[in-house]
């Protein structure tokens, strides 16, 4: 990828860039994903799963007839992100990483419909409602992706935050979500990895903190099975993820 000043610190959202087959990371960036490939070499795969989850959730919530979206915690805006698997549809990125932001908004520039902002998704009066209502126009009903973030957010953060969520929600609207369950106990080195702050849940531990959004049909199931007509058959169940919806 071109550069300007090459970074000397890693930064998640390239790992996942890597991960993903992209090339929007650096050296330094391969570096760490190869450490933490070196304690669990699932990485790829399970990030790769993670993506092609909220490719279909994104599907899904369009084919109900939602063509705006909200992103929390993105992450990088390309390899299948959210405005690549709905064409048509305006899309708004925001993450709390501000080389996130910066190198989003580069790679955005001049794609219509969309846009990049920074936005703390654990203090939602961080997000500039009125970017939101620029860059996705009056809301009518809204497709809200938080998938990625949920693992390092407390119970009482993921309910505060989906509460905030709703009330900002029209009627109609959708809301895809995920987090890292209890299978990551069967790798401890990776969970001291992730320090103190990550929060792993069973479906039902991540159905309680949902509030008032209402479950899917689909309920919550591993993001590699959650409808995807040819779920890989050995996919270690390592994050659970599902939609829920604003009646």
């Amino acid at each position: 990828m071109s550069h300007e000043a090459e970074p000397t610190v890693p930064n998640t959202g390239r790992m996942f860039d890597y991960w993903l087959g992209g090339n929007h990371h650096y050296p330094v960036d391969v570096a760490a994903a190869k450490a933490f490939e070196a304690v669990f070499k699932d990485f790829r795969p399970v990030f790769r799963a993670l993506r092609g989850f909220i490719g279909r959730a994104s599907r899904y919530i369009q084919a109900q007839g939602v063509d705006q979206f909200l992103v929390l915690g993105a992450g990088l805006p390309t390899q299948g992100n959210v405005h690549e698997t709905v064409p048509g549809a305006r899309v708004l990125y925001t993450d709390i990483d501000d080389s996130n932001v910066a190198l989003g908004q580069r790679i955005l520039a001049g794609v219509p419909g969309t846009g990049y902002i920074r936005c703390d998704a654990t203090n939602l009066s961080t997000l500039d409602l009125g970017t939101v209502r620029q860059v996705l126009g009056p809301l009518r009903r809204l497709g809200i992706i938080v998938v990625g973030v949920e693992a390092f957010m407390t119970d009482e953060q993921v309910r505060a935050s989906f509460q905030q969520l709703y009330d900002l929600a029209p009627p109609g609207s959708f809301i895809a979500f995920d987090c890292d369950s209890p299978k990551a106990l069967d790798h401890p080195e990776l969970v001291k990895m992730m320090g103190p702050g990550f929060h792993m849940r069973t479906a039902e531990q991540l159905a309680a903190v949902l509030g008032p959004w209402k479950l899917t049909e689909d309920g919550i199931q591993p993001v590699a099975v959650w409808r995807n007509p040819e779920p890989p058959a050995d996919m270690p169940p390592y994050m659970n993820g599902g939609v829920a919806t604003k009646p």
